[in-house]
């Protein structure tokens, strides 16, 4: 196939292209565009009256879109020839990557066909969003959504066991929910006799055991959705190294603490501070501010405009408790940014702070997520405002906890083995999400696992669960963090300071590891 040459007209029209595709996307499906919850879309605010709409999953919808996600694919294809730039490479290799993500993940994992709770989340957040927004957009939602529901029930035709369960459990939390916005009786009753057909949709239909992809499948989403690049026998290799070495450390250091006791018993007990007379969310938003504080004193990114895009702290909604781990960031698509939310769990019994709230607040906000997002979505180059990879997304997070210690935020033995744990238990889960998908352990071998590690029996049953619905995703923290802690050991031999290396990754928006890598040695 002939390439055109990048730097005559016809290859000048990759940002049209893009726009093209983001705008099209977003009004097929605005809800998941406009939220960083669904890891295989990209990400896109609608304009106008499409906004206001829930996302089509139709089958005529669907088929219409994989045909355009393959033309669009063979669109980008002069864009990645040697003769284009660099940054119109990269860029054409991210939006073919997430194109060909997107149209497997619907063509071959069919989670429209066979997750109930995928529905469910859409219906969450999209409410959440036109609470938010108000006006047109809440009322035409809500008159929308039993229809929404109803083509939810139409294409969840492929449903298996865990799948229903989990959407059954999802289902309840929603409809409590639902019922703490006060609707009117009018707005109130079609959506819940929509709820109640998807309810018994899920409770009568025939269900199957097999849940898991084929093994082909899932080492190609590892690969490339996920953005891994590995083999399976690579990705064995980077997990069981990771968590060799962070034992390791645990154990060591330990025996500083005691000669007798476990690293789980010695890290039970290091203390917490008090719960604030404010809250448990004040602790956070301290938290936060001594993060950024530092950040900007060490200048991890240049810019006035990052430091004034604040953090929220707010518990995660009921609704999302079965598919959302016990801490979550997300932020709007929009241009220039206007701030994220920090998301923490709180229960109804006492609520407690964890040992390591300092590092996951650091893994969420500054220098993580938060920071991360909000140098994306003020990118002067458009398509690098749109895309990230899970890889890029939660390495970063991870290794960012780490770049505190360089920068001098963290030190002392109890935080190096606080850190140490997050490894380690991010190593596991990659482990266990390995391992169930290539067929090498099953739910319950897995769930004991965690359990013997020293988690809780309970969460450690719903954690499994749970990493059942994202084939992959669980790598991404430990390769991710891993291909970051490389670039930046490389990078430090030429004694280069953590701070320009943090801003030199920033600037350049989550291109794939391969580029980055380039233009790092080539000064960004």
């Amino acid at each position: 196939m002939t390439c055109d040459n990048a730097e005559n007209p016809s290859g000048r029209q990759l940002n049209p292209l893009a726009k093209k595709i983001m705008s099209s996307l977003a009004a097929q499906f605005p809800v998941c565009m406009a939220s960083d919850e669904f890891h295989f879309f990209p990400q896109a605010m609608v304009d106008g009256d499409s906004r206001s709409h829930w996302d089509d999953f139709s089958p005529d919808a669907m088929t219409t879109l994989l045909d355009r996600l393959k033309k669009w694919q063979q669109a980008l294809v002069p864009f990645l020839c040697l003769s284009a730039s660099i940054h119109q490479r990269a860029e054409a290799s991210m939006l073919h990557r997430v194109l060909q993500s997107l149209s497997e993940q619907f063509e071959f994992v069919k989670v429209q066909k066979t997750q109930p709770s995928f529905y469910l989340t859409i219906v969450g957040i999209g409410l959440a969003e036109a609470v938010d927004t108000g006006g047109r957009v809440w009322t035409r939602r809500l008159r929308e959504l039993p229809e929404f529901i109803d083509q939810a029930r139409q294409n969840l035709t492929e449903l298996p066991r865990l799948f229903r369960d989990i959407g059954l459990e999802m289902l309840s939390e929603q409809r409590s929910w639902l019922h703490s916005l006060n609707l009117t009786e009018k707005r109130r009753d079609p959506i819940f006799n929509a709820l109640d057909r998807l309810n018994t949709h899920l409770k009568n239909i025939q269900v199957h055991e097999n849940f898991l992809p084929d093994v082909d499948l899932y080492e190609r989403i590892a690969c490339e959705h996920i953005g891994c690049k590995l083999s399976p026998d690579q990705i064995a290799r980077e997990l069981h190294m990771e968590t060799v070495e962070t034992r390791s450390i645990l154990e060591q250091g330990a025996k500083k603490y005691s000669r007798h006791e476990s690293w789980q018993n010695v890290i039970d007990t290091f203390p917490v501070p008090a719960i604030p007379k404010e809250g448990i969310t004040e602790l956070y938003r301290n938290t936060i501010s001594q993060l950024s504080k530092h950040c900007k004193e060490q200048r991890l990114v240049d810019g006035k405009q990052v430091w004034h895009c604040p953090v929220t702290v707010e518990p995660i909604p009921n609704y999302m408790r079965p598919v959302r781990s016990n801490a979550a960031y997300s932020m709007p698509p929009r241009h220039p940014p206007v701030g994220g939310t920090f998301f923490i769990q709180e229960t109804d019994e006492a609520p407690m702070i964890p040992t390591d709230y300092q590092l996951l607040t650091a893994h969420e906000t500054f220098p993580g997520h938060h920071l991360l997002d909000t140098c994306r979505w003020q990118q002067a180059r458009v398509i690098r405002r749109h895309i990230e990879f899970p890889l890029f997304y939660e390495g970063w997070a991870s290794f960012a906890e780490e770049l505190m210690f360089e920068t001098g935020f963290f030190c002392g033995q109890k935080n190096r083995m606080l850190m140490a744990k997050r490894r380690f238990w991010r190593a596991i889960r990659g482990q266990i999400d390995f391992d169930i998908h290539m067929r090498r352990k099953t739910l319950d071998e897995a769930t004991a696992l965690l359990i013997s590690t020293g988690m809780p029996k309970k969460r450690a049953g719903a954690m499994v669960r749970r990493y059942c619905l994202k084939p992959g995703y669980q790598l991404s923290y430990t390769i991710g963090r891993r291909r970051f802690r490389q670039l930046y050991d490389t990078w430090s031999l030429a004694n280069q300071t953590p701070a320009l290396f943090a801003r030199q990754v920033l600037a350049l928006g989550e291109i794939e590891f391969h580029h980055l890598e380039q233009q790092l040695r080539q000064g960004g």
